[in-house]
């Protein structure tokens, strides 16, 4: 059985992952260190602390960017991994924990096309085994 249509959710799950990082770390972070520099007023003691802050702020705004990219690359290279005649159990429940954990981060575009591609790929998985049998 061909797995076209799951490889299709799992490449536009891993490029919005990729998409939205990138998002994170380029104009987002910048934005938030431009923030810092503007810092005005107050005694220098409150400025320094301030854009300490802002500092722990960006980096983890950009860690978080980073982990995004990763994670999106990820997926694309285990979704090409998706063998068509074969079961595979590992890939569509890495993809339903992706989703889940898609849900707490609120990105809601990434938790309904991980799930469903998931899901799918489980669905697939009992059609494939019942075809080998």
């Amino acid at each position: 059985m061909d797995r076209k249509f799951e490889k299709i959710l799992a490449y536009i799950g891993g490029s919005w992952q990729i998409i939205s990082g990138l998002i994170t770390i380029i104009p987002y972070s910048t934005m938030i260190k431009r923030q810092g520099f503007n810092v005005t007023g107050g005694s220098q003691l409150s400025i320094n602390a301030t854009q300490s802050v802002i500092d722990s702020i960006y980096s983890f705004s950009t860690t978080i960017g980073i982990l995004f990219v990763g994670i999106g690359l990820l997926n694309l290279y285990l979704s090409k991994r998706l063998k068509s005649g074969e079961v595979e159990k590992r890939i569509p429940t890495w993809f339903i924990c992706c989703g889940i954990i898609s849900l707490f981060v609120m990105d809601f575009i990434s938790c309904v096309v991980f799930v469903a591609s998931g899901l799918v790929a489980m669905a697939r998985n009992k059609s494939i085994s019942i075809i080998n049998n």
